[in-house]
């Protein structure tokens, strides 16, 4: 296994992990004090819920343009615009005095989140081979798992330290870090030239009509309705109400969070062994069983080894679903398939916390995830029938090398 991984592992990946660890650290140090920070500022509750939606449709309004935009001017140029916006965002939520230049922090937090993320997806792909790309994106999600770790860490003990305000200032720090790491490691790797390219618009509807992309999109669609919408923001008031103190409900996100990350690299031999699509769907289908065994349960053992198990299929989708865009598209097309991915994965963090809380308003906190599993156990389904009906010849992986 370790030899497996050196030599997935070039330069270039590495020194893409270490850019998105560093990125992955600035957008995490916010995490535990922005919703104290917006409140001493005067946002009340509900202008607090608005801005955070507001910061999820910036993510879906940015995907497919600034998808399109990394194939036209390349991912690089695309990467560091995504590192400048969270600087920027960092220093608006630092000279905040009011919600509007929080409302302006959000929006360029969710430039920086699709410039810097999905653009580096779509880079890893460029850069590395079909065999290599299973491992190279378990290691880029584990970057990923590892800074969204240390920096909540870093950003609580900041703040407990010396105020609200400051952990924005050393976040702009590490996006200075950032900023000035990929100036010198990352370069635009050479693309094949085909003759004259066909217009966006007619690389999107070609994507479109790549029907195993579109159920893998609806797959991430899936995944992100549910932690947005059922464990990220109602877990926490179905464990209180469960009579479960927020130290423990912070420990059992913590341990969701490690063994995310920690299986991430595992998943990727795993989908280099299988193959994608079996990991794709046994992490949704793990989802089901996650979502019906919350519902049924209120014991804190239990709930963490479910919130574990989530974190599990959470990760093992994040990797298998990259890499299999990635494996599936050329270079000049891939910025637009990661585009339309991150879309539909947006679409999911949306909708997910308003539908569910609808539910919660007309029954309760607990009809949530029964509510979830349901809709999960139907997408399964879907997922299953679309599959066989685009049929074996569509999902095998196809061999891009992409003119290297």
């Amino acid at each position: 296994m370790i030899a497996r991984l050196r030599a997935s592992l070039s330069s270039e990946v590495a020194a893409l992990c270490l850019v998105i660890f560093l990125a992955d650290v600035v957008a995490g140090i916010i995490i535990p004090s922005f919703s104290l920070y917006a409140r001493d500022l005067g946002v009340s509750l509900a202008l607090l819920g608005a801005l955070n939606t507001f910061g999820g449709v910036t993510q879906l309004a940015a995907s497919i343009p600034l998808g399109v935009l990394s194939d036209r001017i390349g991912r690089t140029h695309v990467i560091m615009i995504g590192l400048s916006a969270f600087l920027l965002s960092m220093l608006a939520f630092a000279a905040a005095d009011g919600a509007w230049m929080i409302a302006l922090g959000r929006v360029l937090q969710g430039i920086a989140v699709v410039a810097t993320f999905q653009i580096g997806a779509a880079y890893l792909g460029d850069i590395t081979e079909p065999g290599q790309r299973a491992v190279a994106f378990g290691s880029y999600t584990t970057a990923m798992g590892l800074g969204f770790t240390v920096g909540p860490l870093l950003g609580g003990a900041i703040a407990d330290e010396w105020g609200p305000r400051e952990p924005y200032l050393v976040a702009a720090g590490f996006a200075l870090l950032a900023i000035a790491f990929a100036r010198r490691v990352l370069h635009e790797p050479p693309r094949p030239t085909h003759g004259v390219r066909p217009s966006w618009y007619r690389n999107l509807g070609l994507l479109a009509r790549q029907h195993d992309l579109t159920l893998v999109a609806l797959g991430n669609l899936l995944t992100s309705l549910t932690f947005a919408g059922a464990i990220s923001t109602f877990l926490p008031l179905y464990a209180q109400e469960s009579g479960i103190s927020q130290a423990t409900i912070g420990t059992m996100f913590a341990v969701r969070a490690l063994v995310s990350s920690a299986g991430r690299i595992p998943n990727s031999i795993v989908t280099r062994a299988v193959g994608d699509q079996p990991v794709l769907f046994g992490a949704l289908a793990l989802q089901v069983v996650v979502l019906f065994g919350i519902a049924r349960t209120d014991d804190v053992l239990l709930l963490t080894m479910l919130l574990a198990l989530d974190g599990l299929a959470f990760g093992g989708y994040l990797v298998a679903g990259q890499t299999y865009v990635a494996d599936h598209t050329d270079a000049e097309h891939r910025g637009a398939a990661v585009g339309l991915y991150s879309a539909l994965g947006s679409i999911g963090g949306i909708a997910g916390p308003l539908a569910l809380g609808l539910v919660a308003q007309r029954w309760d906190v607990h009809a949530i995830f029964t509510v979830n599993g349901w809709i999960m156990v139907a997408g399964c389904v879907l997922y299953l029938v679309g599959t066989l009906a685009v049929g074996r010849r569509s999902f095998p992986r196809r061999e891009t090398h992409d003119g290297k």
